[in-house]
């Protein structure tokens, strides 16, 4: 693929936010699809995720402590092949029974996730159309190996009473291309902590 066009920054780039203030994640499943789009300088997305026979997919929303989540992405380059990690991290205050308990079944899980930033971008993670095993780029996604899976946890109660007790949680997916913007619709219930993506 050749470079098709040039990079500029505006003023609204410069007056963009760090931050991420929503983060969602569900359990990969056999038949679950992505809708790729690759328009040369143009997109580089993912227009729907949904689930076996073509249902909306459920995701489960997870909180944290504010200003505090990150998602780094580190490309290298070896052999003339590139790959990306993508690495999630965020915090959960006060550790407690019921915490542990969800994060336990996180241990063996292939996850997939959406991490919207403080603009509005959703970034998927854990879905890669690149290098998929068996099939088309577009068929069989689950065996695309590129799954998002737990790297560390890190839970710490503190010495001094005014100090944080709570656990940071690190997730990575080694992909083959960077993380693709969510442009279809992803329809969140804070209420609940889940949200459907069509």
């Amino acid at each position: 693929m050749a470079i098709t066009k040039g990079l500029s920054i505006l003023c609204e780039d410069l007056q963009r936010t760090g931050g991420i203030s929503q983060i969602f994640l569900r359990s990969w499943a056999a038949g679950d699809q992505a809708t790729f789009v690759n328009t040369a300088g143009v997109s580089h997305s993912i227009s729907s995720i949904v689930d076996t026979g073509g249902t909306d997919a459920d995701w489960f929303m997870f909180e944290f402590k504010d200003e505090v989540p990150t998602l780094a992405v580190t490309a290298s380059k070896e052999n003339g092949s590139t790959s990306f990690e993508c690495a999630l991290s965020f915090y959960l205050p006060r550790m407690n029974d019921t915490k542990f308990a969800v994060l336990q079944e996180m241990l063996t899980q292939c996850m997939m996730g959406i991490v919207v930033d403080t603009n509005g971008n959703k970034y998927v993670i854990g879905v890669s159309e690149k290098y998929s095993v068996g099939g088309s780029e577009n068929v069989s996604l689950s065996r695309s190996q590129t799954y998002l899976n737990l790297a560390s946890m890190e839970g710490n109660t503190g010495a001094a009473y005014s100090e944080e007790n709570g656990i940071t949680i690190t997730l990575m997916a080694k992909q083959f291309e960077l993380p693709r913007l969510f442009t279809g619709v992803l329809t969140p219930d804070v209420v609940a902590l889940t949200a459907t993506t069509a």
